[in-house]
């Protein structure tokens, strides 16, 4: 189910009643005209609010905490069993703490499974002067966070009660769930990069050894090498390619990686989500792409294509994503059914066929569906980055 959010910082004078009370209803007003099934606004709201005129603007949309009670920012990783998390915070969102706040909601909904809002205060008097920053994170992915004291974003919800009639989740469903925001796919590249570092510097190993052929995950996990040792400050020819296919030594050329293979570097393997759930992949050595689902990798590799800037590398990366052109979303949607929703096959079949249907035919629907639950088994553990909360 897809629903909008918000959170707002309206600002709060001390000693002007009329003036904050007019910013608290012009920030619900906004709010309710982008269509957001909640608002939260920051911790502290003053006690001469009138409440009665707070829930007239209102209407049913809650408040927090003015009209249903919210979180504060020490409770956000105590609440594994809610869906959406709201901080009315009384954090100094100042430029030092900015981005600790934006971890805070990161970490908080990645490890609860759950939707964050966070708001902080806005205005204050004397050294105290704070941003008014709001957040919405899902997944471990900031959704928004912007500089403007107002936060709005589209979230799916999880839903908990397999007995749930299917139609209350099928309006809106989206299509490529892992994925909700396009801005998330650059950052998944950066988190493999980041992690693949931590890793290194763990095994104490600054040289990399990966083979790869003419396919994405090859080439994506190439990619996420690259960004390891670029953090790293190492020269890219620590990486050892074994490289296969002339698209694939292009591209490994012009990143300027060594070819060849590395005995003594820290062996990376590309084997994705898609393999290790439908094909039983037991990936031995680290896999940089083990929680990417095959469609969401083939976006994440095409979204590099795109913003990299150099046609070297660009062209031949399309040229391997053009060699499949498979219903990918298909089974990425299903894998999102199965190890975020937990649904039963029953399920899982209904919303796909409600989803796809104007998309795709009932052979394709019916084609995919008897290959995935054929094959279908929960991946074991792996050395690899968490890029999804699953269960």
């Amino acid at each position: 189910m897809r629903i909008k959010v918000a959170a707002a910082a309206p600002e709060i004078i001390p000693g002007q009643p009329g003036q904050n009370m007019a910013n608290v209803l012009a920030a619900i007003s906004r709010a309710r005209a982008d269509g957001a099934a909640m608002l939260v606004l920051p911790d502290g709201m003053p006690e001469d609010m009138n409440r009665g005129a707070v829930e007239r603007q209102a209407g049913p949309m809650p408040v927090y905490p003015l009209t249903a009670p919210s979180l504060t920012a020490e409770q956000l990783l105590q609440h594994q069993d809610l869906d959406i998390l709201c901080c009315s915070s009384d954090r100094a969102a100042t430029a030092s703490s900015y981005y600790e706040n934006e971890e805070l909601a990161a970490m908080a909904s990645h490890e609860n499974m759950a939707v964050v809002i966070m708001a902080c205060p806005l205005g204050g008097v004397g050294r105290q002067v704070y941003t008014g920053q709001c957040v919405i994170a899902q997944n471990g992915f900031l959704l928004a966070s912007p500089e403007t004291g107002y936060a709005v974003a589209e979230v799916s919800m999880r839903r908990r009660d397999s007995k749930t009639p299917v139609e209350e989740t099928v309006t809106g469903q989206p299509t490529t769930p892992w994925t909700t925001q396009p801005e998330m796919l650059p950052r998944i590249l950066t988190l493999q990069g980041d992690a693949l570092a931590r890793r290194m510097r763990a095994a104490g190993k600054p040289r990399l050894a990966i083979s790869v052929g003419e396919r994405p995950d090859d080439l994506l996990a190439l990619c996420a090498c690259v960004g390891a040792v670029d953090r790293l400050r190492l020269s890219r020819k620590n990486i050892h390619a074994e490289v296969s296919g002339s698209l694939a030594a292009r591209i490994a050329a012009r990143l300027g990686v060594s070819c060849g293979n590395g005995s003594d570097g820290l062996r990376v393997v590309s084997c994705d989500l898609t393999a290790r759930a439908l094909e039983g992949a037991a990936p031995e050595g680290y896999a940089v792409n083990a929680a990417l689902p095959r469609g969401v990798l083939r976006m994440v590799l095409r979204t590099y294509a795109n913003t990299c800037g150099d046609r070297d590398i660009s062209i031949p990366l399309r040229a391997v994503l053009s060699l499949d052109e498979a219903p990918w979303a298909l089974t990425d949607f299903l894998l999102y059914c199965s190890l975020v929703y937990d649904l039963p096959r029953w399920a899982q079949e209904r919303l796909l066929e409600d989803t796809f249907k104007t998309k795709y035919s009932p052979e394709e629907l019916e084609s995919v569906k008897e290959t995935y639950f054929k094959s279908y088994r929960k991946p074991d553990p792996c050395d690899g980055p968490v890029i999804f909360a699953v269960k």
